[in-house]
């Protein structure tokens, strides 16, 4: 529905079990092919590109969400409008990450005391868009 609207989807992800030694990037990678495959064997759209931040909490790096460098990159990357732009995430750093990086940040699933949009699905965030 999304992409529908016109929309690019990317995924944005703070992967810190590779920084902690948990599991390695190579593990991330072979995960988001997998996505890929499952949404074309779906006849979705993939997603046009990932972002993943690989450092612990404690390596205090400047990608971590809630950092909107991962967001800036992509934005600059492929010259996307901040402004007709969604970081939509299940958790507050999702949606500060979009706002630090210039974008509308949107919850679905957790409620929190913000001011950011909540969506009970994303599936009801995809029909409010469509408005």
């Amino acid at each position: 529905m999304f992409q529908n609207l016109g929309f690019d989807l990317f995924l944005v992800t703070n992967q810190s079990g590779v920084g902690r030694g948990y599991f390695s990037l190579e593990a991330v990678y072979v995960i988001h092919k997998q996505i890929q495959n499952d949404m074309r064997e779906q006849k979705l759209a993939p997603f046009k590109d990932f972002a993943i931040c690989p450092h612990s909490p404690d390596d205090k790096c400047e990608c971590r969400k809630p950092s909107g460098k991962m967001i800036q990159d992509l934005i600059e990357k492929y010259h996307i409008s901040p402004e007709h732009s969604y970081m939509v995430g299940d958790k507050l750093l999702d949606a500060e990450a979009g706002k630090n990086a210039g974008v509308q940040g949107v919850l679905v699933r957790h409620a929190h005391n913000s001011d950011f949009p909540f969506f009970k699905t994303l599936l009801d965030f995809a029909h409010s868009l469509k408005k």
